[in-house]
C-alpha cells in the first residue's frame, strides 16, 4: 500500500509538470514527503519545473531509516535517463556509491536544502541554508529568550540526518561557556506525534525546564503542543527552525517563542532553476547557492514576507 501511494504521487507530479514539449524530466528524491516544509519546498519545485516546462517524477523512502531505499530510488532514477536529480539526501555518508553512478551516467545531482549530496562527492550543485549558521541563529534565540541563562530539552532531528546534526552541532558551539545547559536530547523519527511524546516525556522528567529545541517544525509544534497542554505556554519557551502554519498559529496563541524560518519556497525553486542551467549548460558546475532565514518573534509575524517561506493555504502536492 505504501508503495502503491509512492508511486501514485510520483505519477501525479508527472501528469501535473509535464507537456507534450517538455523541456525535459527531473527526477526528485526526498526521505519523507510528509510535513511542512516538504509541502513547501515542493511548491517551489514543482511551480518552477511547471514554468520550465520539466516533467517531474517524485520519489518518497518513506522516512529517514529508509536510507538503502532511497538509495535505490535514486538509481531508478538514472537508470530512467532523467536529465537530472534533485535530492535531498536522507545521510550523506551512504550516497558515495550512487552519486558515483550519476556522474558516470552524466545526471547531474542537486542537492535540496543540503549542501551536499554525498561525504565523498562533491555536489553538481546545491540550493540551501546554511545548517550550521541555522544552529547559530538558534543560539541567538536561546540567549534572547533566556538572557540569565536555563535548561534546555532537545528535540534533535532524525538520527544521521546531516542537517539536523550541523544544525545542533553549531547550536552548542554557540551556546558553550554561557548559562544555557542541555538537560535532556533525544533523536526521533520526524513526526508531529512522536515529537509530541518525546517533549512530554522532557515535561515529565523536567517539569521546569526553561526552553524546548526542535530540529524543524515538526518536532517544534510536537514540542508546543505539549507545553500548550501543560499549561507552560510562555513558561517553557519554544524555539525551532522553519515556519509551517500551525507554527505560526501556535506561536500567535503565545506557545511558540522564537522561529528561525528558512525558505523553502526559494530553495525548491531556485534548485530547479539549478538543475535547468546545468542541464542547458549556462549554469557552472559546482554552484552551491546559500539562500538566508529570518529570525521570527511573534511581535514581527505581521511583517513576514511568507510567499518564499510556504505554499499557498491549501495547497497540496
Amino acid at each position: 500500500m505504501k508503495f502503491k501511494a509512492m508511486l501514485c504521487a510520483a505519477i501525479a507530479v508527472t501528469l501535473i509538470s509535464g507537456s507534450a514539449q517538455a523541456a525535459g524530466k527531473l527526477g526528485v528524491s526526498m526521505p519523507v514527503l510528509s510535513g511542512p516544509w516538504y509541502t513547501a519546498v515542493l511548491y517551489g519545485i514543482e511551480t518552477k519545473a511547471k514554468e520550465l516546462g520539466y516533467e517531474l517524477i517524485v520519489l518518497d523512502a518513506g522516512g529517514y531509516a529508509n536510507v538503502d531505499r532511497q538509495i535505490s530510488q535514486v538509481s531508478t532514477l538514472i537508470t530512467q535517463h532523467v536529465n537530472a536529480v534533485l535530492i535531498d539526501p536522507a545521510n550523506p555518508s551512504a550516497f558515495n556509491g550512487v552519486a558515483r553512478e550519476a556522474k558516470a551516467a552524466g545526471v547531474p545531482l542537486i542537492g535540496v536544502s543540503s549542501p551536499i549530496v554525498a561525504s565523498d562527492a562533491p555536489p553538481d550543485g546545491a540550493v540551501s541554508s546554511s545548517h550550521c549558521g541555522l544552529g547559530k541563529m538558534m543560539a541567538a534565540g536561546a540567549n534572547a529568550l533566556l538572557p540569565h541563562g536555563g535548561s534546555i530539552g532537545v528535540l534533535a532531528g532524525p538520527g544521521g540526518a546531516f542537517w539536523a546534526e550541523e544544525r545542533l552541532r553549531c547550536f552548542k558551539e554557540a551556546i558553550a561557556g554561557t548559562d544555557l545547559k542541555i538537560v535532556a536530547n533525544q533523536a526521533t523519527e520526524q513526526d508531529v506525534a512522536t515529537a509530541l511524546t518525546t517533549a512530554e516525556d522532557i515535561l515529565q522528567r523536567f517539569p521546569d525546564v526553561d526552553l524546548l529545541y526542535g530540529a524543524d517544525d515538526t518536532y517544534g509544534v510536537g514540542a508546543a503542543r505539549a507545553v500548550q497542554q501543560a499549561g507552560r505556554c510562555g513558561k517553557t519557551k519554544v524555539l525551532f527552525a522553519v515556519l509551517g502554519e500551525e507554527a505560526q498559529s501556535l506561536m500567535q496563541d503565545g506557545c511558540v517563542d522564537y522561529v528561525v524560518a528558512q525558505k523553502p519556497v526559494a530553495i525548491g525553486g531556485q534548485a530547479v532553476e539549478l538543475a535547468d542551467g546545468l542541464v542547458k549548460g549556462t549554469a557552472p558546475n559546482g554552484e552551491v547557492r546559500v539562500i538566508d532565514p529570518v529570525p521570527v518573534q511573534r511581535s514581527t509575524l505581521a511583517t513576514l514576507d511568507l510567499s518564499e517561506i510556504r505554499q499557498p493555504s491549501g495547497w497540496r502536492p
